[in-house]
């Protein structure tokens, strides 16, 4: 009898301790493990997000098979223009629902492969710049021409002559690209590619001679790159506002936009996101933005002859 008291007065005294001394152990590895383990994956910053809602989407752009640029019309409103990669040069007149009102045959003007076109003053009137600087099947070119034309009317069937402007990339530099924008009153254009290269266009330029881009910096893709496939991460287009405030740059999947003046001064690394998945387009291609933060949006169709589609967002402008 006095043994056991004993064997249980004993365990009586043991057991608090033992149970302190798991507690310790548990406490200990479960810090360690903490610590041990890999930060967990943080959403974007919040004043990073742009905010967006649909207005509409999955438009069909029945003549536009290769929708690949979108701008603003700065001579007649409510109108957009855009244009296929290939094929006859032609630009089509798009209403803000995204309906092709018309087409106009581009004098002077060859296709190699199209891939933007820009809105932006020229000698005190407005005029299109069509970028002629992409190439199929993720080769690369060192040249770039630029044809610009006095902005036709949507009624016109066939615009003024073009002139015609070439441009190298630096040293020799080989690129694909596919966007091409205004800030401060110069034209740039981003590469499609990692890094995502800017380059800058001499502000004055003469037909018949070869222009240098300049190097001004880089989007830095790749802070979204673990969201998506790789290839899906490529700047596909770009475009300013008419008030010259706001850059929208766009991928596959993502809507980028930035400060003008931050890219005109080469700084890159604040912009605004948006993710594009939810309009689960075919091969998003095409950006344009007003002065309020509407987003206008072009896919090609992915092949086979299949149309294009256009988008509108309305987006919340930072302030």
């Amino acid at each position: 009898m006095a043994e056991g008291f004993s064997l249980r007065h004993l365990l009586a005294v043991i057991y608090p301790w033992a149970l302190a001394a798991i507690l310790i152990i548990f406490v200990w590895q479960t810090v360690a493990a903490r610590r041990a383990a890999p930060p967990a994956s943080t959403p974007a910053d919040v004043k990073n997000t742009l905010t967006c809602s649909t207005i509409l989407h999955d438009v069909l752009l029945g003549a536009l098979p290769e929708a690949s640029g979108l701008a603003l019309s700065a001579r007649t409103p409510g109108i957009l223009w855009s244009m296929n990669d290939s094929g006859v040069p032609l630009v089509f007149p798009l209403d803000l629902m995204g309906r092709v009102v018309g087409r106009v045959r581009v004098t002077g003007a060859d296709i190699n492969n199209w891939e933007d076109l820009s809105v932006a003053p020229c000698g005190g009137q407005s005029c299109l710049y069509i970028a002629d600087f992409g190439n199929g099947g993720g080769t690369q070119r060192n040249d770039v021409v630029l044809y610009r034309v006095v902005e036709p009317a949507p009624s016109d069937t066939k615009s003024q002559a073009v002139e015609a402007f070439n441009a190298a990339y630096p040293a020799d530099e080989d690129h694909e690209s596919e966007a091409m924008f205004v800030a401060g009153g110069q034209l740039y254009l981003v590469t499609k590619g990692h890094p995502s290269l800017v380059f800058r266009f001499p502000r004055r330029m003469e037909a018949g001679t070869l222009a240098t881009l300049e190097r001004v910096g880089a989007v830095p893709t790749e802070r979204y790159q673990g969201t998506t496939l790789r290839r899906q991460t490529r700047i596909t287009d770009a475009e300013s506002s008419p008030d010259g405030k706001w850059v929208a740059m766009r991928t596959n999947k993502e809507l980028l936009l930035y400060r003008a003046a931050d890219v005109a001064a080469g700084h890159f690394d604040t912009f605004w996101q948006f993710d594009l998945s939810s309009l689960d387009e075919a091969q998003g291609e095409g950006v344009a933005i007003s002065n309020d933060g509407d987003v206008y949006l072009a896919s090609e169709g992915g092949g086979h002859d299949l149309p294009g589609t256009f988008a509108h967002l309305k987006c919340q402008l930072p302030g």
